[in-house]
C-alpha cells in the first residue's frame, strides 16, 4: 500500500511540476515565445501535443520515479532534482534560441519548434533522472 501510494503520489507531483515549471517560465519572462501565425489552430494544436504528449510522459516519468525511489528516498528525491535539472537546461536552451524561435514565421515551422522543445523537454528530464539514480546511492 505505501509503494502504490508513493508511486500515485509521485506521478501527480510530475503533474503539478510540469504546471510549475511552465508557469514560472512565463512569469519570469524567460519562456521562449513560439509565434502562432495560424491563431486558434495553432493554439488547438499546440495545446493537443501538451494535454496528450508532455503531460502523460510526466505522469508516467512520476509513477516511474515513485517506483524506482520506493524505500530509498535520497534516490527518490535525487531523481526529481535530476527531472529539474533537466528542465531547466531545455529552458535555457530555447531562452538562448529566442531570436530564432520568435522570426519563425510559416504556420508549420512554429508548431514544428514547439513539438521539438516538448520532446526535448520530455527527453531531458527523464535523462536527468536516470543520470540521478545511477549516481545516487543505493
Amino acid at each position: 500500500m505505501k509503494k502504490a501510494s508513493l508511486i500515485l503520489g509521485s506521478a501527480i507531483l510530475s503533474i503539478g511540476a510540469c504546471a510549475v515549471f511552465i508557469w514560472l517560465s512565463v512569469a519570469l519572462g524567460i519562456s521562449a515565445h513560439f509565434p502562432s501565425p495560424g491563431g486558434e489552430d495553432d493554439f488547438s494544436q499546440r495545446a493537443a501535443y501538451f494535454l496528450f504528449g508532455v503531460c502523460p510522459a510526466f505522469l508516467l516519468l512520476g509513477a516511474w520515479i515513485g517506483y524506482t525511489g520506493f524505500g530509498h528516498m535520497r534516490r527518490w528525491f535525487a531523481m526529481w532534482v535530476g527531472v529539474v535539472v533537466g528542465a531547466v537546461v531545455v529552458l535555457a536552451a530555447a531562452a538562448s534560441l529566442r531570436g530564432q524561435i520568435e522570426n519563425l514565421s510559416e504556420d508549420g515551422a512554429a508548431n514544428r519548434a514547439v513539438l521539438l522543445f516538448y520532446g526535448a523537454w520530455v527527453a531531458s528530464s527523464t535523462f536527468g533522472a536516470v543520470v540521478a539514480r545511477s549516481l545516487s546511492p543505493k
